[in-house]
């Protein structure tokens, strides 16, 4: 189950190798493999001195760090793809942008051709919180599109589930404003008895696959006219340290548009945003 850090030598990519470690740390193996593609874009002394910083931090937590540096093969995306063994126990941590751009925090991201490739169970992280050292311990879970969308991220939750305390699921029922403001009471309370039976099944399974403390998870569903708002909203009243949400797969691109439901997301919560595409 080998755990992959795409590093870049940049602030941005330090903090982002908290949750590597953290996540090579409840692996049989204890490695973190360290790949770095030469881009000439970070002077060596950089380089070296974050490799160093990491090695320190791995050092402390018992785990080998194994530095590969990398040619490129038609860009970054190349050097990666040739070098990543591609299957479902190959784990990809990156992140996104550190600040807004033209096309916003994901969109054309090393991170979201990756996720696009489906070869391989991919994090990417935008951190805002680097004093949570990669340790949020209560998360929130939103359900992005499928409510089986979760399950997806089992696998890459698993590493990141001996550090949490307190799980999250979280169905928005997304209507118009228009609709919401004539709903019959009736209406709703079916509507969120449906998704709570939903979220119910969702927990037993997470129950069977991950070791979270006794009454760890809480199931949430909430009816509004903006699942990204609606998101932040209940993060920001849970005080949630991480947003775990999938890269939906029938509208990945499109997800990431600027103005998108992650995007937005990723712009506007006050906490940590990880964003995954598991295999399968």
């Amino acid at each position: 189950m080998p755990v992959f850090l795409t590093y870049d030598g940049s602030v941005n990519a330090d903090w982002i190798a908290h949750y590597a470690l953290r996540m090579a740390a409840h692996t049989e193996e204890r490695n973190l493999n360290l790949v770095y593609v030469e881009d000439a874009a970070v002077p060596s002394h950089l380089l070296l001195a974050g490799l160093k910083a990491i090695k320190n931090r791995a050092d402390k937590l018992g785990i080998t760090v194994i530095n590969k540096i990398l040619p490129m093969r038609r860009g970054v995306l190349g050097g990666l793809t040739e070098y990543l063994p591609p299957g479902p126990e190959t784990f990809v941590v990156c992140g996104t942008r550190a600040r807004k751009g033209r096309r916003g925090f994901f969109r054309g991201t090393i991170s979201q051709r990756l996720m696009q490739l489906q070869l391989y169970n991919v994090l990417a992280l935008r951190v805002v919180q680097p004093g949570l050292l990669g340790q949020p311990q209560t998360v929130l879970a939103p359900v992005a599109g499928r409510l089986e969308g979760v399950l997806f991220g089992l696998q890459i939750l698993r590493l990141l589930a001996p550090d949490i305390n307190r799980l999250h699921l979280l169905q928005v029922i997304e209507r118009k404003r228009s609709i919401l403001s004539q709903l019959p009471s009736s209406k709703g309370k079916s509507l969120r008895k449906e998704a709570l039976s939903q979220l119910r099944g969702i927990k037993t399974q997470i129950k069977e696959e991950l070791e979270l403390p006794a009454g760890a998870i809480e199931l949430l569903v909430r009816i509004a006219d903006d699942w990204t708002r609606e998101t932040i909203l209940q993060a920001n009243y849970l005080h949630s340290e991480l947003v775990f949400v999938e890269a939906s797969r029938p509208g990945l691109a499109q997800r990431f548009l600027p103005g998108g439901p992650v995007e937005t997301l990723l712009a506007n919560a006050n906490c940590d945003v990880a964003v995954f595409r598991g295999v399968g």
